[in-house]
């Protein structure tokens, strides 16, 4: 009789291990997995022999380019700043000397659009001395010589205010260039709070 309670005993305790495994490996099965995760193969004991990842997704491998593309682009910035902060604190060692740059560049401009103004009036003083002529003949046809002076005046009076303008934008761009120098050699002298000094190479002789 007890031998027959103790095989019974057995016999419901091995079908409970059953039932309880069965039902940690569909739950183990069931489990949801992400697209990502990875993948652990094991054997029939329960060890790991090897773990499989998937391959990333076309998203994945752009964002990860586009990660390593800016890292690039910013790591390039960086190197030109550092490039442009040693060429300037090489050329200039006081604020003074930027100034005197500066305005060594601006006075070679403004004596070139001087000139260039001078000549423009020139021009414009020898045209109304033909259209006034023109005028006082009753605006009859001049001769054929004045009249090609005429539109060679025209012609180069609108070449020469092209010629200003482009001086004007050259001149704009320089004062522009040098502020922006000014600044830059402040901040990397620590004369300014907005960037950190910049190491600088001693300057070759």
């Amino acid at each position: 009789m007890n031998k027959l309670r103790s095989v019974r005993f057995t016999t419901a305790a091995i079908g409970m291990l059953s039932l309880i495994h069965g039902g940690l490996t569909h739950a183990a099965e069931g489990a949801p997995r992400g697209a990502s995760a990875p993948v652990v193969v094991m054997d029939n004991q329960g060890r790991v022999i090897k773990t499989l990842t998937p391959e990333p997704s076309k998203g994945a491998l752009a964002a990860k380019a586009a990660d390593a593309e800016r890292a690039l682009a910013t790591a390039k910035a960086d190197e030109d700043q550092k490039r442009k902060d040693r060429v300037l604190f090489d050329s200039y060692t006081t604020e003074a000397e930027i100034d005197l740059a500066r305005d060594r560049a601006a006075s070679v401009l403004e004596a070139q659009m001087e000139i260039g103004r001078a000549y423009a009036t020139m021009l414009a003083k020898r045209r109304s001395e033909l259209v006034k002529r023109k005028a006082d003949a009753g605006n009859k046809p001049l001769p054929p010589a004045d009249e090609d002076e005429i539109a060679r005046l025209d012609s180069a009076m609108e070449q020469q205010s092209a010629v200003l303008a482009q001086k004007k934008q050259e001149l704009d761009r320089a004062l522009a260039r040098y502020a922006a120098d000014k600044k830059r050699w402040q901040e990397i002298n620590g004369k300014s709070p907005a960037a950190s000094p910049v190491a600088a190479t001693p300057a070759t002789k």
